[in-house]
Formats: C-alpha cells, structure tokens, sequence
C-alpha cells in the first residue's frame, strides 16, 4: 500500500509533466516541483490534502480485501497443502491466539522461531476412498530426520484438532524411518582395489536413500544410476531391495518403486558382492 508522501510525490510529478501548467506557472514541463513550490506554498498543501484523501480510500480498500479474504478463508474448506504448512509452523510449548490459527510471534527473535518448529518435514495427502487425511511427519537431529517425542506429537495432535476444518479425520503419521536393504553386484574395474570401490558404493547408496524427497519415491533404477555415477563402477547387477516400516513384521520387496511408511528411510544391510570387470 502507497504511503502519503508517495501518492503526493505522484501527483506532483504528473503536475510537473503537464505542458499547460508549465506555462500557467512559468517552469519548464518536467522540472523538479520542489524547485518551484515551498512546503507551505498553496499548491504543495493542496497535494498534501488530495495524497491524505487518497491514501485513505486505499486504506479502506484494502481493509475491505483483507476482510473478505478473510471471510473466504473461514467459508472454504482448506486443502491438503494448507495442513502441510500449518504443520510445519508447529509450535513446541506454545499456545495459539485465541479463536485463531497463528501463534504471537511478536515478541520472539528468528531464531527463537525456528527451535519451537520442530516439525522440519511434513506431507498430507487425502485418501478420497477412506476421507481421511494422512499428515506425515520428522523432525531432525544433527542434520538427519528423525521421529518426534511422544509428547511433542500430543502437543501437535492438540495443535490439529485446533485448526482443522470440522469433519475432518487426521491420521497422524510420526515414525521411525523404514530400513531399508538391498542387495547388488558389483563389477569394478580391476585396475582398483576392491574395498575403495565396495566404501564409495556403500556411501552411494546411503546417499540416495538419505537425500531422497520427504515422502518421495525411492526407485531401483535411480539406485543403480547412483551407482554407475561411481569412479571404477563399470556394471551394477541389481538383486533386490526391501523396506521395513517400524511395527510391520515383515519386510517388503520393493518392485521397481516404493514409498516409505513414514515418509523416509534409514539405510540397514547393504549387501555388495564386488566382482572384478574382464574385458571379453
């Protein structure tokens, strides 16, 4: 929204700018209006008035938008993205305004901010055949996702049933990381000692896995494309790849993609079978 002195600037340029007015006055179209009028010259005052008059109707204006955007907001029922980013401003330990959504942050530094977010990653997604929303959640240690306390992920449950639109069922998902394993084999170049070669596969493979999207969908052959990006990797022979969500009893072949339960992975077994690449 324009200030006073900008509305009063504008109009005074404009002044300036006119070829009639300029010969009425005795200056030169496009001259400085400074140069000619004082501040307690008529005309300056007069272009104080209309500014303040004009500034006003803005101001009313844009009272009149902020309260319908408003209105519209309350009426709509919020999308799935809308609970994503409300979850991640979480706040740990703290209380929202009254009949709002937002916290007070006024009196809170940025980084004050950021350690009561601690909810770093989150996804929601709506399954339509079961209405219900599914809110993935992580917080993160020392770089690295990780789940949140059980009394923080109270304090969030707290938090959602808050601010969330009426009717709606929320399934609040805060795990630990599926393990993931794979196994491969690998044909190096010889020329290479093995071991040097199984560590970079090794870190590779950690790499993906750790680096992948929240909640984004692991691949084989992305897997295997991380491998053959390593200096003296000459054929990946891919085995199999399993992942584990925490409580399930069992693993699960991962064929050709997956997605993890808890929206990421932590590396288990990494199996590499390294096999010295002959010319034919």
């Amino acid at each position: 929204m324009r200030t006073i002195d900008q509305i009063k600037e504008s109009i005074a340029a404009d002044f300036m700018k006119n070829e009639e007015v300029a010969e009425a006055f005795g200056f030169r179209a496009g001259d400085d209006f400074a140069a000619h009028f004082s501040k307690v010259s008529v005309v300056n005052l007069l272009f104080y008035i209309f500014a303040a008059a004009a500034w006003v109707v803005e101001k009313l204006f844009e009272t009149h938008r902020s309260d319908i955007e408003m209105r519209i907001e309350e009426i709509l029922p919020h999308r799935a993205r809308w609970y994503k980013t409300k979850v991640l401003e979480f706040m740990q330990d703290r209380t929202l305004v009254p009949d709002t959504d937002r916290y007070d942050t006024s009196a809170m530094t940025p980084e004050e901010i950021d350690a009561a977010r601690v909810v770093k990653y989150a996804t929601a997604d709506e399954n339509r055949n079961a209405s219900l929303l599914t809110v993935k959640i992580a917080g993160e240690k020392q770089g690295v996702r990780c789940r949140l306390d059980p009394e923080v992920e109270v304090q969030l449950e707290a938090y959602l049933a808050e601010i969330k639109d009426a009717g709606v069922r929320i399934d609040l998902v805060n795990c630990e990381p599926d393990t993931f394993d794979c196994a491969l084999d690998i044909y190096y170049d010889a020329m290479l000692l093995p071991e040097n070669v199984q560590r970079d596969c090794e870190a590779a493979i950690r790499r993906y896995i750790g680096n992948l999207p929240f909640n984004g969908e692991y691949t084989n052959m992305a897997l295997v494309d991380a491998l053959q990006a390593v200096e003296g990797v000459r054929i990946v022979e891919f085995k199999q790849a399993t992942a584990q969500a925490e409580g399930a009893r069992q693993a699960v072949a991962i064929d050709a993609r997956h997605v993890p339960a808890a929206g990421y992975f932590k590396a288990g077994r990494i199996t590499l079978t390294m096999k010295p690449h002959e010319q034919v």
